[in-house]
């Protein structure tokens, strides 16, 4: 079995699409295969020829630390194992077969992040197709701040803040 880790600073990276290259171990931990990361200049294609890299290669699992849900999903639609490995301080050597069984299974696409910019694309009116004349902001996910110079409910995910922050500085840009 061929295993994908991806590597930043000979660690496994933070996050699966930023990280500065991929490493193939199989059973016994050794590297059998390693190449550049293609999502890192080439975006949306970027991410494609990265799935296409890992299958390839004869990868049956992956290794994450954070995922986006797309990526995640396109993972899973390819058939591969994915494993979330709680500390990127971790040896490699620990991936290769025994503790695999200590990381948590990825299951299905809800369990990645969300992504922020695949939220923004969805809609037609700007980050989640509504106007901010409608009730609240985000069907109601920050009714709690007014339209005006206030700044945004800090309580709420950051994904809305940002998406909020953007739509309030166009407003009183306007």
């Amino acid at each position: 079995m061929i295993t994908v880790i991806p590597i930043k600073d000979e660690h496994i990276a933070n996050h699966f699409s930023k990280a500065e290259s991929f490493i193939m171990v199989n059973e016994q931990a050794s590297i059998v295969s390693r190449f550049d990361n293609p999502a890192l200049s080439d975006g949306c294609e970027g991410k494609r020829k990265l799935v296409e890299l890992i299958k390839a290669h004869g990868a049956t699992r992956v290794i994450v630390r954070n995922i986006g849900q797309q990526l995640l999903s396109k993972l899973l639609n390819q058939q591969l194992d994915v494993f979330h490995a709680k500390n990127g301080r971790t040896e490699i050597a620990y991936f290769a077969n025994e503790h695999l069984a200590e990381c948590e299974p990825y299951l299905d696409a809800s369990q990645g992040r969300p992504s922020t910019k695949h939220i923004a694309k969805q809609g037609k009116g700007g980050c989640c197709d509504h106007n901010h004349g409608e009730s609240g902001c985000h069907g109601g996910h920050c009714n709690s701040h007014e339209h005006g110079e206030s700044d945004i409910d800090l309580s709420e995910p950051m994904h809305i803040k940002r998406c909020c922050q953007k739509k309030h500085s166009l407003l009183r840009a306007n």
